[in-house]
């Protein structure tokens, strides 16, 4: 039996919680027996995960005194790999695993780079990156390059998929699904807007920033687009197919991303996507325009809006394309399936 104790900030605002519970319901339990650590806000842990899996070291983080606290928990529990989806650089984790002796991986999810990401890429057992671009930007160092392994997410297929589409409307409705945020870079499709035909609409789904928000709120003032845009905050995961059904096309701005998992979920839910050159993951998802296109400029979105608008043939091979190329190649078995064979290798059983 293979102890893997999963690491997360929390799961309260940490978006990676919901890789984390796919991996965490499907591990086969006659080989693995998981745990998961949260930082803060310990006493908010999904149903799924069983009481006596729920850990949580008191020391406050960042202090070496967690060193040794994490260290003992390792011990105590008897783990034999530490895989962490922290989104910081910090390398608390990573000591404390060295000092008890067991194995450390962690996901690389985003395009964050720095002298800390790489002291703590120094000190892990092993790295996993989801998006291709990652190797050569991040981890082509001689340090490196001999300790990471590509895993791309994964979806269940049986979860998100096609629903039957609202077609009662004559609109044509843009989703939006993301954080409200600068980074998602929503500002943009509200220009684009400004110059598609009256009957185009544009639903926003996430959780909000205060100040960001209001700027959005100032531009579809100042342009009357009041009552073209609607923000519905935020949907729980297993409502996003059914808020898809509701999309006629998907677009995500955003102006750095990693591996987009809105963009997934579309293509998987049989929408078609269009999205921004963010960071490469982007362009792997939608590779041959197989679920969507990539655009460059407000110019090029206006463009390819005006070209699914004006042809539903287009939408619906786009929407099959994705959504194969899901099932192929992006499964939730698939990872489940290379994060075990990592935890057997180095855990060395």
């Amino acid at each position: 039996m293979i102890n893997v104790l999963y690491t997360i900030p929390n799961f309260k605002t940490a978006g990676s919680q919901f890789v984390l519970l796919a991996l965490y319901k499907r591990l086969d339990r006659s080989l693995f027996h998981p745990f998961v650590l949260v930082e803060k806000f310990p006493e908010i842990f999904p149903d799924e995960i069983e009481p006596d899996a729920r850990q949580h070291v008191s020391e406050e983080v960042g202090k070496w005194s967690y060193v040794g606290a994490f260290a003992r928990l390792l011990k105590a529990k008897k783990i034999d790999v530490v895989h962490s989806w922290d989104y910081k650089s910090n390398s608390i984790e990573a000591l404390a695993c060295h000092r008890a002796g067991v194995p450390y991986v962690y996901t690389k999810k985003n395009n964050a780079w720095s002298k800390r990401w790489f002291v703590k890429s120094l000190l892990s057992t092993h790295i996993v990156y989801n998006n291709p671009e990652m190797k050569e930007r991040f981890f082509s160092h001689t340090l490196l390059k001999r300790k990471v392994t590509f895993i791309p997410h994964g979806l269940d297929t049986s979860v998100f998929k096609p629903l039957e589409q609202n077609d009662s409307t004559s609109h044509f409705t843009i989703g939006c699904i993301g954080v409200i945020g600068d980074n998602k870079n929503q500002l943009l499709l509200l220009k684009a807007l400004r110059k598609l035909p009256e009957a185009t609409r544009v639903q926003f789904y996430g959780k909000e920033d205060a100040t960001y928000k209001a700027k959005l709120v100032a531009f579809i003032e100042k342009y009357q687009l009041t009552n073209r845009v609607s923000f519905n905050g935020f949907v729980a995961n297993q409502d996003i197919p059914k808020v898809m059904g509701n999309f006629d096309v998907l677009v995500l701005a955003s102006k750095n991303e990693g591996l987009p998992l809105s963009i997934m979920e579309g293509m998987a839910c049989g929408v078609p996507v269009l999205s921004s050159n963010s960071g490469g993951g982007a362009r792997f998802l939608l590779k041959d325009d197989a679920g969507g296109f990539i655009f460059t400029s407000e110019s090029e979105l206006v463009s390819q809006l005006l070209q699914l608008m004006e042809d539903r043939s287009v939408r619906a091979t786009l929407a099959a394309k994705g959504r194969e190329r899901i099932e192929e190649n992006f499964s939730i078995t698939k990872e489940v399936n290379a994060y075990s064979e990592l935890y057997k290798q180095l855990a060395k059983k």
